[in-house]
């Protein structure tokens, strides 16, 4: 495919003419799929697996000793975590692993070729490619997410490889914040977004996100996820990886895995209610991480709490307001005129934000009740198997005690979650100085919204978009309103609005959406950077169109 140089000819150049990739990058998952569609095709964890063998092939490159993708279910020895994106210890600045990056990006796109033994070579089979889009990459221009903070070296690292070593045919950056916003048809609007690494909070206008008011902080799930990790390690409680049971083939799903030690523990449940698994069906725990190197280790543990904490953590709201269900409305997404009322209201297409305006109600935006179960956890075994004894949130109050006051981990051992179901995401609304002077998330908002022009703040306050995987603790979004309207920086004639989706999928892949929708507008034709073009103007031209 080769894109036309001539400006007139991009503008009469429809969306639809050309077949775009939309790639979007993050710290825990990556999502690729095509332009004009409304969710990604490939969901990939943004890590690989490392070879560390001493006797490893010297001939072979970095990228073919990465074992792609990962399934840390499995016992994997000598193998370390290769993340795509890390932190660097010294600067703080995000730098990105290529050769991971390269994984991701074959797999996703081009798939892996299944070796086969063929019983006829008198005609000529094409290998058979699995796991990705089965498309090759020099055919399709690709649009990338990227932080909403510039990582120029980043950007650089992305171009040079796909041009010079895939040679695709165009390409484009996207910040994150700027998709977002326009996933919801929003031009103006303050994005606060919740990740796996951090928070970031970055006010858009006109379309540019204004990166001097942007503000970017160490908290997110994956700070809570060791929050987790160190308290268990506290109160004595090992948390015991699935591959470190006895008698699992190396290939089992963790469906088995689970199966297996469900029927054990209702064999032993009357004797063993709050402890770990017999030593039968569990390694001797000083034996078990043999040949597992720590960063393997860490991440099947921090797996385990990753469920644990979608599963029981949430927010908790004053109790002392009083919220009105009947004053939710539902907006359509590109305009405030139409407004219906939430409780007569249904949602065929999902697609429509909630306002919050004089009250907020509560709402069922909890990880337990928005589809978690169906984003991979049922498929690998989690959620059929009892790890939750009967942990459902009643989604008309989310204040509502949990039925069963425990969880399970997978070896059988129950965890009391009273300190856990409330107070680990209280740390969002608290103050972290070690984390860039971090003062509590209705702080951040306020601060970021006084940093920018008088003219924009009403513009922003009134278009708040809570978005990222993060975001989706029950309660979040209500307690964040309340406590924007406590704040006596605002007066009483500004009006408040967060627009939240009612989709999970929504809420964790809004940067996605947004750019499959622009990659599909025709008037933005005009601004991919063809491989031509970067051939004679160099990186320059990209730092100048993608802005």
């Amino acid at each position: 495919m080769s894109l036309q140089k001539d400006s007139n000819e991009y503008v009469l150049c429809g969306g639809e003419d050309i077949s775009a990739l939309v790639v979007d990058l993050g710290f825990s998952t990556s999502k690729i799929g095509h332009n004009q569609e409304d969710t990604p095709r490939i969901f990939l964890n943004s890590i690989c697996g490392e070879q560390i063998d001493n006797n490893e092939n010297i001939n072979e490159s970095q990228k073919e000793k990465l074992k792609f993708p990962l399934n840390i279910c499995n016992r994997s020895e000598n193998v370390k975590i290769k993340p795509l994106f890390y932190k660097n210890k010294i600067s703080n600045e995000t730098m990105l692993n290529s050769d991971v990056f390269e994984k991701i990006i074959e797999y996703a796109i081009e798939g892996t070729v299944i070796k086969r033994v063929f019983e006829c070579n008198d005609e000529i089979i094409e290998p058979i490619k699995s796991g990705g889009l089965n498309l090759k990459l020099d055919e399709h221009p690709i649009l990338l997410s990227e932080s909403n903070i510039h990582n120029n070296k980043i950007r650089e690292e992305i171009t040079e490889i796909l041009f010079e070593k895939y040679n695709i045919p165009a390409i484009y950056f996207a910040k994150k914040a700027k998709l977002t916003s326009f996933s919801l048809g929003r031009s103006n609007s303050l994005v606060v977004d919740i990740g796996f690494s951090s928070l970031d909070i970055n006010p858009v206008y006109e379309g540019y996100v204004l990166q001097k008011n942007s503000f970017e902080y160490d908290v997110g799930g994956d700070y809570l996820d060791r929050l987790i990790y160190e308290n268990l390690k506290a109160d004595n409680i090992n948390v015991v990886p699935y591959f470190c049971y006895n008698g699992i083939p190396p290939n089992s799903s963790i469906s088995s895995i689970s199966s297996s030690s469900s029927n054990n523990n209702n064999n032993s449940s009357s004797n063993n209610s709050s402890s770990n698994i017999s030593s039968s069906n569990i390694s001797n725990y000083q034996d078990i991480f043999k040949n597992i190197h720590n960063s393997y280790k860490e991440e099947a543990i921090l797996d385990i709490i990753r469920y644990m904490k979608e599963t029981v953590c949430r927010v908790r709201i004053d109790t002392n307001k009083n919220y009105d269900n009947n004053t939710r409305h539902v907006k359509d997404n590109m305009s405030d005129e139409h407004a219906t009322d939430y409780a007569s209201s249904s949602y065929p297409n999902g697609n429509n934000p909630i306002t919050v305006e004089n009250s907020y109600g509560s709402h069922n935006n909890s990880y337990a009740n928005n589809g978690y179960a169906n984003n991979g956890y049922a498929n690998n075994g989690y959620a059929n198997n009892g790890y939750v004894n009967n942990s459902c949130v009643n989604n008309n109050n989310n204040e509502t005690e949990l039925k069963d006051e425990t969880f399970d981990l997978p070896d059988g051992t129950k965890i009391n979650i009273d300190k856990y179901k409330y107070d680990i995401a209280e740390h969002f609304f608290k103050n972290i100085p070690n984390k860039n002077n971090y003062k509590g998330l209705p702080q951040a908002i306020i601060n970021c919204i006084l940093s920018t022009d008088v003219d924009i703040r009403k513009d922003l306050l009134q278009s708040i978009i809570v978005t990222g995987g993060s975001s989706l603790f029950s309660g979040l979004v209500e307690r964040l309103y309340n406590s924007l309207k406590e704040k006596e920086c605002f007066t009483q004639f500004v009006k408040i609005k967060i627009l939240n989706t009612t989709m999970v999928v929504e809420l964790k892949y809004s940067s996605w959406i947004g750019g499959s929708i622009l990659a599909s507008l025709g008037t933005f034709q005009q601004l991919w950077v063809s491989k031509e073009e970067y051939s004679d103007a160099g990186h320059g031209l990209i730092v100048d169109r993608c802005f």
